[in-house]
C-alpha cells in the first residue's frame, strides 16, 4: 500500500505572524512619509499666504501714505483736526486723495483713514465722509492678523523722530495760513507672533504741498484740489501707490505746432 504525498499545504502560523509584521512595518514607513510631505505642504501653503496677507497689507499702507492729502477734516464732535493726526497711543489718521469712484456716486475723492491695533489685529478704518457727524461710523477691515504691537514714529523737519504729530515744537498751520507740511517721514512697526519685529518707511505725499494753492473757503485743500474736490495723485490702480492724477496741464512740443 503507498501513500500519496499531500499536493495542497497552507501557510503556517509564524509565517503569516511575519508577512503581518513586515506589512505594518511598511505601512508605519509610508504612513510616515505621507504625513511629513503633507505637513510641509501645509505649512508651505500657510507660509505664502501670510506673505501675500503681509504683502497686502503693506501696498494697502503705502498707497494710503503716498497720496496723503493736506485736507483737514471735522471730527464727530465738531473739532477739526489736521490732515495728518498721530497720537501717542500709536494710532494714526490721515486724508489720502485719489478715491476711485466707478460708480460715479455723489461723494469727495478725498477718504479719511485711520490705522491702529484692534484685538492683535492691524486694522484699517474709513470713514466715508470727511466732516463727521455724531453717528458717523467707519469701515473696518483687518489687515494683518497676530500683531502683538504697533508702534509709529514721525521724522520733523529737523529730521528728528517724533512719536505724536502734529509735534508739539510745531504748530499745527504755517505762519502764511496754509496748512503745515507733512513729515519727512513715517516709521511704522509690527511686532507679529511668527514674523518677529516689521519695519516699514513711508515718505507721506507724493511731492510737497505747493504754496498758494489753497481752495477759497475750505483751509487746507491743499495737494489734489480741484474743482471737483478730487485728489491730484494717483488711484489704488497706480503700480507704487503714487501718480499724478489728472492735475498737471499737459505739455505741448513746439516742434508739432
Amino acid at each position: 500500500m503507498s501513500i500519496e504525498p499531500d499536493s495542497e499545504r497552507g501557510f503556517t502560523l509564524l509565517e503569516v505572524i511575519l508577512v503581518v509584521l513586515i506589512f505594518g512595518i511598511m505601512s508605519a514607513m509610508a504612513y510616515g512619509g505621507l504625513n511629513s510631505v503633507l505637513k510641509t505642504r501645509t505649512a508651505v501653503e500657510s507660509s505664502i499666504e501670510r506673505t501675500a496677507d503681509l504683502q497686502r497689507a503693506y501696498m494697502r499702507m503705502r498707497s494710503d501714505f503716498q497720496n496723503l492729502a493736506l485736507r483737514p477734516i471735522r471730527d464727530n464732535f465738531g473739532d477739526t483736526q489736521p490732515a495728518l493726526l498721530g497720537s501717542r497711543d500709536n494710532v494714526v489718521e490721515l486724508t489720502r486723495g485719489g478715491w476711485r469712484n466707478p460708480l460715479y456716486l455723489p461723494r469727495s475723492s478725498f477718504e479719511r483713514v485711520v490705522y491702529r491695533l484692534a484685538d492683535h489685529k492691524l486694522e484699517r478704518a474709513s470713514y466715508r465722509v470727511l466732516d463727521r457727524a455724531q453717528d458717523s461710523e467707519p469701515v473696518r477691515l483687518p489687515l494683518l492678523d497676530r500683531v502683538d504691537e504697533l508702534k509709529l514714529r514721525y521724522m520733523d523737519e529737523s529730521r528728528e523722530w517724533v512719536e505724536q504729530w502734529p509735534a508739539q515744537s510745531s504748530s499745527t498751520r504755517s505762519p502764511n495760513g496754509a496748512p503745515q507740511n507733512p513729515p519727512l517721514a513715517i516709521e511704522l512697526t509690527l511686532l507679529t507672533k511668527d514674523l518677529g519685529e516689521l519695519r516699514f518707511l513711508f515718505k507721506p505725499g507724493s511731492e510737497p504741498a505747493p504754496a498758494g494753492l489753497n481752495t477759497p473757503g475750505l483751509p487746507g485743500a491743499g495737494i489734489g484740489s480741484g474743482s471737483d474736490g478730487g485728489g491730484g495723485h494717483g488711484t489704488d490702480d497706480d503700480a507704487d501707490g503714487g501718480g499724478n492724477g489728472g492735475g498737471e496741464t499737459p505739455t505741448t512740443d513746439p516742434d508739432e505746432e
